[in-house]
């Protein structure tokens, strides 16, 4: 029987918008993301170059990404990851800024919860976290993967 896990992560990524033919990137918002590992040191679990060939073979990336904090516990509370990655990046926040100010990207904190036989983890946003968020210009988003009983 499968159990119900989540996890949390910090990302920078160009900022863009949709378009019919896809994802476009605004100006001055291609990065390196070997300079962000640099400026933050924190070792990144994830990375895209903007036009490096993606890895399923098709096209190339519109845009560039870093991924890190990745924080899996406690697995069914999302808010305690959360405040983990934002305790990892609270004394960051000029740096954080100056690569805003440098290029035009976007943050993100993603909380990723696969969700098994109705049991649902704890998500919520403490005024820690918020504060954060709002000093740093820093989006939440939820990708829920929720799955019929089994």
């Amino acid at each position: 029987m499968n159990k119900t896990t989540c996890y949390s992560e910090f990302v920078i990524q160009s900022n863009g918008k949709m378009t019919k033919n896809g994802f476009k990137t605004n100006k001055n918002s291609e990065f390196n993301p070997d300079e962000i590992t640099k400026l933050l040191n924190i070792t990144p679990y994830h990375t895209t170059i903007m036009n490096a060939p993606r890895t399923n073979g098709v096209g190339n990336y519109p845009f560039s990404t870093w991924v890190g904090c990745k924080t899996k516990e406690p697995i069914l509370d999302a808010e305690k990851q959360v405040k983990k990655i934002v305790e990892k990046l609270k004394d960051k926040i000029p740096t954080l800024l100056q690569i805003k100010k440098s290029y035009d990207v976007r943050f993100f904190i993603t909380i990723v919860p696969f969700i098994y036989n109705e049991e649902a983890p704890i998500i919520g946003f403490n005024k820690d976290i918020i504060n954060f968020c709002y000093k740093t210009g820093t989006e939440i988003g939820v990708h829920l993967y929720v799955f019929d009983k089994e």
